[in-house]
């Protein structure tokens, strides 16, 4: 797995920072998820798009989407964006800069309560990111080749909330998996152990 230039990271973070601003000037609560999510959890490996979970409030949205697109972002798809509540999901890239954006509308009892729970990790900082649980979650749900080498990286950390995680698991059907992940970090462990003995 590649790991993240110095010069990547900080252009990371500073562009984390200015769509945080633009999140909270839209009104639109927004949790950071995916790889870049991940990033701040454990070592931070490269990835060129930036995910969030963003509450279904469908006139926050539209200002939000309408301050990525005269900072240079389009539309790549838009989906179901004339519902009540908002579109389920918009992806969006800045063809100039190489950013791309997915917005997720949280419509699941799962997804209010990922943003319920997204935490600040540094002080100032402007954007929540969503907790290592519910980025297992997440990672379990989608279960991609990437998912699952973050999977074992995020289950290696210390202090998870196991229960909440085999719930969310329960729910959405991914208990085995789980399992096996909790097996394979198991296995990781030990190995760390034998290793520094």
């Amino acid at each position: 797995m590649a790991s993240i230039d110095p010069e990547d990271r900080a252009n990371a973070l500073k562009f984390l920072e200015w769509i945080g601003q633009a999140f909270e000037q839209a009104g639109l609560e927004a949790v950071l998820i995916g790889g870049q999510a991940r990033n701040f959890w454990t070592e931070p490996r490269a990835t060129m798009d930036f995910d969030f979970t963003v509450a279904a409030d469908a006139t926050a949205f539209r200002r939000l989407l309408e301050t990525l697109s005269a900072q240079g972002f389009r539309t790549l798809r838009d989906q179901g964006p004339h519902q009540p509540s908002g579109p389920d999901f918009v992806q969006m890239v800045n063809t100039a800069s190489g950013e791309a954006i997915d917005l997720q509308a949280a419509k699941t009892d799962f997804q209010a309560t990922l943003i319920e729970r997204g935490v600040r990790l540094d002080p100032g900082q402007q954007l929540r990111v969503a907790t290592v649980e519910d980025l297992l979650v997440l990672k379990l749900i989608a279960n991609r080749k990437k998912d699952q080498n973050d999977l074992i990286d995020l289950a290696l950390l210390d202090g998870i909330d196991w229960s909440y995680v085999e719930h969310w698991a329960r729910v959405w059907g991914v208990s085995e998996l789980l399992a096996n992940l909790r097996e394979i970090a198991e296995q990781e462990r030990l190995r760390a152990d034998d290793l520094y003995r």
